[in-house]
């Protein structure tokens, strides 16, 4: 129990935001693992220079060489590779300076790095959780108007996706991301006949439309003898999380609103009830679940649909499930992950810089290349409706044929971050997770006793008096 609300805790912190599929992504207990797409590929295979650690070869600042920094390589790799093979530039002329550590590992890494100014930086890889921690402040990162953008240059990117690379302090856009992590409910469509009579995507979705519904179908699966809904509450409490109608912070106060008890009582009525397992997301245990009968579905984004949660969960190509599970929008939209790009106060190659920023984000060529090799959803709409119009794109194998595209679609415009977004998240969204969890496991008789815990816990955490808490 204890493994329980520590990962649940870990990822109400880091799962604000970050990658498609696990790149530069976090390890277990994070909101996406170490490993990615291509996870199998080594650094020995890699044609751009892989820096594994903090403590590997520096590279001086006036390197003609592109730097980018990032937690793990799962991410930048395929892209270097794609860019340079699409561009014919020089792999020799990017370098990964991979620190080899968890996402939300990678702040104190940079900062330790970024504080040799010999160090060369052109572009940081950042996770939407903690990325303010860098886009605030402007020794660490500059706009993106010095390397020659304008707004009108992202007016076919997500809107969420600028949002979330903006100071929360200038306003000015300092990152972006070449994904979209909108998300969705997978499910077993064999299970879904069997407990549900349900016989296709649209019928499941109608059991899944929204929070009312959806716990009324868990009621039913239980009653029927059926599977739990969701393999874990992180997973509930990601999709939750992202339907926030506010900030967790406002005119400096913390806010303790309807949207936090009813999560509590939600989240308490559906562990209790054994609505979703007791096995903690990330652990050994949650994914093999999948192989099982004991689970309907999983949440999954974007960068889910390959090795990291969906084709695990099925036990791999060939495995036992492999090719069983669909995709619906579920009961509310949300995005699971992402990473922005953002170029680094000492950059000193803008030019290049520029060039890989655009051939994954405007640069329609480019990134429907990425989407269609890597399977992961783009933040470029323009170009993901184009894919979709298409009709060539086959979708995850683990699906069975459908194209999860056509799904995350639907999501991806209904995601709305503007003004919700403060330097505290991570933080806050920690310590809700703690009290909740802990609420649920026994810990405390009452939702108010949780949201005292949970407003004791902000305090403790956020000592400077920017946050007044009542």
């Amino acid at each position: 129990m204890k493994n329980f609300k520590k990962t649940l805790a870990l990822l109400a912190a880091l799962a604000l935001s970050a990658t498609a599929f696990y790149g530069c992504g976090p390890a277990a207990g994070d909101s996406k693992p170490a490993g990615g797409n291509d996870a199998g590929n080594s650094a020995a295979d890699n044609s751009a220079t892989d820096e594994s650690s903090a403590d590997s070869n520096e590279t001086a600042a006036n390197s003609d060489q592109l730097t980018i920094l990032c937690w793990n390589a799962n991410d930048s790799q395929p892209m270097v590779d794609l860019f340079c093979e699409k561009t014919g530039t020089d792999p020799s002329l990017i370098n990964i300076k991979n620190f080899d550590v968890q996402g939300g590992q990678a702040t104190e890494q940079y900062n330790q790095y970024l504080e040799d100014p010999n160090n060369d930086a052109d572009i940081m890889f950042l996770e939407a959780d903690w990325c303010l921690n860098f886009i605030n402040d402007d020794a660490k990162t500059i706009p993106l108007s010095e390397l020659g953008y304008s707004d009108s240059d992202f007016s076919d990117i997500y809107d969420y996706v600028v949002e979330t690379g903006k100071s929360t302090t200038t306003g000015a856009l300092k990152g972006i991301s070449w994904q979209a992590a909108a998300g969705g409910y997978c499910y077993r469509e064999d299970l879904a006949e069997k407990f549900l009579n349900v016989k296709s995507p649209d019928e499941m979705q109608a059991k899944v439309k929204d929070w009312d519904t959806f716990l009324a179908t868990a009621k039913e699966l239980k009653d029927n003898n059926g599977p739990a809904i969701s393999a874990t509450l992180g997973g509930v409490w990601q999709v939750y999380s992202g339907s926030r109608g506010s900030a967790w912070v406002k005119d400096g106060k913390l806010v303790v609103d309807d949207y936090c008890t009813n999560y509590a009582e939600f989240a308490h009525t559906l562990y209790t009830e054994g609505y979703v397992t007791k096995v903690a997301q990330w652990s050994p245990e949650w994914t093999p679940l999948g192989q099982t009968d004991d689970v309907m579905g999983f949440f999954v984004s974007t960068w889910g649909f390959g090795d990291t949660i969906l084709t695990a969960a099925a036990g791999g190509e060939g495995g036992a499930t492999f090719g069983k599970w669909k995709c619906v929008t579920g009961p509310s939209n949300f995005y699971w992950g992402g990473t922005w790009l953002a170029p680094a106060a000492r950059i000193n190659n803008k030019d290049l810089a520029k060039q890989f920023i655009d051939f994954f984000t405007i640069n329609e060529e480019g990134a429907t290349a990425y989407a269609e090799k890597q399977g992961e959803y783009m933040s470029n709409k323009k170009v993901m409706e184009a894919i979709i119009a298409k009709g060539e794109y086959k979708g995850a194998p683990v699906l069975g044929g459908q194209n999860q595209f056509e799904v995350l679609n639907k999501v991806a415009d209904g995601i709305d971050m503007k003004g919700k977004i403060t330097p505290y998240d991570a933080i806050i969204k920690t310590e809700f997770s703690n009290a909740v969890n802990d609420y649920c496991d026994g810990a405390y008789a009452t939702v108010e006793e949780a949201m005292e815990a949970f407003k004791n816990g902000v305090a403790e955490q956020i000592t400077d008096g920017s946050v007044t808490i009542e």
